[in-house]
């Protein structure tokens, strides 16, 4: 059984195209055939099914597709436990919330250059199911979320650190530094918020229903970043990752202490459990880690 022919299996089976994994993988369409018609002729079964232009896995397929990744994997760190450690080189592809794109990797970036400054990192902004998603389709390596925790055992979780959320005020709000807050205080005050189906977003909506509260803001917008310079206009209040607050405040605003409001998030690095951690890989969750 040829690795390159699993190897193509893996991408016919992923792209769903016979057509589109010849081009991905720099071969003919007859020569992705012919490799697809060794590799069920050797098994034993069909692995696909091919109805008009449409392409989809057998019941044999799925079943393959696992020991498929398995075999590919194992083949891959054969070779490199029999080789000096390699330099890092080639891509490294990040499934990552947009908050902490913008709040964490500006200085992770510059060590990770520093360090591997052969490899092309491209990052791509997704919610948490998206990500799981890309992993399982082998169109990312990792995978950094702000949610709910990740238990899935498809899964490798890397880095699992509790991320707590606030809201935030213009420094000279009438609620600015004032003690012992409820969420009762804040239901008629004008809002900026975050998006619905953003995770905290969500967290304290269930919240605030569970108290038969509301809020009503009158901006929405997926730039947490954005919505931080907005608030230290004195444009109103939003509710935040700290760590957002954190990076992205010069002075203007300040957290409220809101004392029956207490929600935190997993902020959560992972990865396939079938993937092959390369050398970028490796760096890269270390650095998160040290941060």
């Amino acid at each position: 059984m040829e690795l390159r022919n699993i190897n193509t299996f893996l991408h016919v089976a992923e792209l769903h195209s016979f057509s589109r994994a010849a081009r991905e993988l720099d071969y003919s369409q007859s020569a992705v055939s012919s490799q697809i018609a060794q590799l069920e002729a050797e098994l034993g079964v069909p692995l696909f099914d091919r109805v008009g232009k449409t392409v989809r896995l057998t019941d044999a397929g799925q079943t393959f597709q696992h020991y498929a990744r398995i075999l590919l994997t194992t083949a891959q760190q054969a070779r490199m436990a029999l080789q000096p450690a390699p330099e890092a080189r080639g891509t490294l592809r990040v499934a990552i919330a947009d908050s902490l794109l913008r709040a964490l990797m500006p200085g992770l970036l510059k060590q990770f250059h520093a360090l591997c400054p052969l490899v092309e990192v491209s990052f791509r902004a997704a919610n948490t199911q998206e990500m799981q998603d890309l992993l399982s389709a082998n169109r990312a390596d990792l995978a950094y979320t702000l949610d709910h925790p990740v238990t899935d055992p498809a899964y490798v979780v890397a880095l699992d650190e509790p991320e707590p959320c606030c809201f935030l005020a213009p420094a000279g709000h009438p609620l600015a530094g004032r003690q012992g807050l409820a969420l009762a205080d804040l239901a008629g005050q004008e809002f900026l918020l975050t998006e619905r189906g953003m995770s905290y977003r969500d967290a304290l909506e269930q919240l605030l229903a569970a108290r038969q509260l509301t809020l009503h803001p009158y901006i929405e917008m997926g730039d947490a970043a954005l919505l931080c310079r907005l608030v230290e206009q004195g444009m109103g209040l939003t509710f935040l990752p700290r760590y957002m607050v954190d990076a992205s405040l010069a002075g203007g605003a300040v957290p409220l202490d809101v004392e029956d409001c207490h929600i935190e998030m997993r902020r959560q690095l992972f990865y396939h459990k079938d993937k092959w951690v390369t050398p970028q890989m490796e760096i890269f969750l270390r650095l998160a880690r040290e941060r």
